[in-house]
């Protein structure tokens, strides 16, 4: 059964002892000594790269133990790395910068009921300190199956790696096919003898970001000439924007995973992961149709889709909720009913319209309905037995898409008056 790892971070009571961070500076550098040897040798095997960190940590008087994990993370990025490479030859090599130590369950202890932890540093020396545990904190390592693997300290904080078994997936009794725009989650919903159109809106997370754009903008021009404020003013404006979003997708994702658990739904979603990759220096020339206005531009780089996805795709798997992932390509510009593609060079706008056979929807809901079809066709004698796609009821349902999320409150999380989440955001579709 494969197994599941994931992050509970603790703040920090107080500073670290000065020797645990001695030790962080040391173990950044044994990182780096290990990737620089694996790139500059060409070395990829484990055994090979743990004799080096383990020489490389008797000379920095580390723990062996921790050489181990060191020389895994080494390897880790030097795998990305490479894998950046055969994209893009002009990837830069990986190199460490913040100062951390990743120790494995047998070198130290922890209390959750104190919150005190004792860390071997080096070969004979002991350190603790204290972080925060919460409620949260104690019911989550109370959880029956799971166990703690590794600890990460860095300055500021303090993260316990779990690990527990996956639980196996049901068996789904209907699909939730999503397209993923800059705005909202547009798809159907696929159940025996039924069809709905679905979408699930977050406009906050783009608000946000138009917010926090121009807050930077502001900052940029007012300390042009102090760099050093402007630059943590700027990093600053920059890490509460990350946490907002993350923040709107975690409770996004939360209540998608649940309702699909509820209803016992599969969810289909684009394949993005090779979306958005680096290019050669050759392929610079503007392409027809490619986005011109540097705001459009703006938007499509700061378009939180990999990490809306990501939450989505562990929340699945703690749940044991079933995910199919489609190919995207040109699922926007073709006809579900027919088939058949409109010219890639035509501009498709808002609404798709068939040249063929007339079918007419919004664009981004056809898009959700030919991921549907996609993983219908792929997965659905085995897995999906019995769900049809019926798209004389869609072309009924266009006029009225159905939002199969509320919110009990009608408030979102941005101040008192924040807008909703999964609320209606106006009729999209057309029949």
């Amino acid at each position: 059964m494969p197994s599941i790892i994931r992050a509970l971070p603790f703040a920090l009571v107080g500073p670290l002892p000065p020797a645990l961070l001695s030790t962080l500076q040391d173990y950044r550098r044994l990182v780096n000594e290990v990737v620089r040897e694996a790139l500059s040798t060409g070395k990829t095997s484990r055994g090979s790269m743990s004799r080096f960190a383990r020489d490389r940590a008797f000379a920095l008087q580390l723990t062996g133990s921790h050489a181990v994990v060191a020389s895994e993370i080494g390897l880790s990025l030097v795998r990305s790395h490479r894998r950046r490479l055969r994209l893009s030859p002009a990837s830069r090599a990986p190199y460490v910068r913040r100062p951390f130590v990743r120790a494995d369950r047998t070198t130290f202890h922890f209390d959750a009921e104190s919150g005190k932890v004792r860390l071997s540093l080096r070969n004979g020396l002991w350190c603790s300190f204290q972080v925060k545990v919460a409620k949260y904190h104690r019911e989550t390592l109370g959880a029956v199956g799971v166990r703690i693997k590794q600890l990460h300290v860095s300055p500021d904080r303090a993260v316990l790696l779990l690990e527990f078994s996956a639980p196996e997936p049901f068996r789904p009794t209907s699909l939730l096919a999503l397209d993923t725009n800059e705005a909202s989650l547009d798809g159907v919903t696929v159940s025996p003898g039924e069809n709905h159109l679905a979408t699930v809106a977050f406009p906050e997370v783009r608000a946000i970001q138009a917010r926090h754009v121009h807050r930077r903008r502001h900052l940029a021009r007012k300390k042009a000439t102090d760099r050093r404020v402007g630059r943590r003013l700027l990093g600053r404006e920059g890490r509460r924007e990350r946490n907002r979003v993350r923040s709107r997708l975690h409770a996004l994702s939360r209540r998608l995973i649940e309702t699909a658990e509820f209803h016992h739904s599969a969810i289909a979603l684009e394949d993005l992961t090779r979306m958005g990759t680096p290019r050669r220096r050759a392929s610079r020339v503007r392409r027809p149709g490619a986005p011109r206005s540097r705001g459009l531009r703006r938007r499509l780089s700061s378009w939180p889709r990999r990490e809306l996805h990501r939450q989505i795709a562990y929340k699945a798997a703690e749940r044991g909720v079933p995910i199919y992932w489609a190919n995207p390509y040109r699922t926007s510009i073709t006809c579900p009913r027919c088939g058949e593609v409109k010219q890639p060079r035509s501009r498709v706008g808002p609404v798709f319209e068939c040249p063929g056979c007339h079918w007419r929807m919004d664009r981004q809901l056809n898009a959700g309905v030919n991921i549907g079809g996609i993983v219908l066709r792929d997965y659905g004698r085995a897995e999906l037995a019995g769900l049809r796609l019926d798209l004389d009821a869609l072309s009924e349902e266009a006029m009225r898409p159905l939002y199969p999320f509320e919110r009990s409150d009608g408030h979102g999380r941005s101040g008192g008056r924040g807008r909703d989440e999964f609320g209606p955001t106006g009729n999209r579709g057309h029949g």
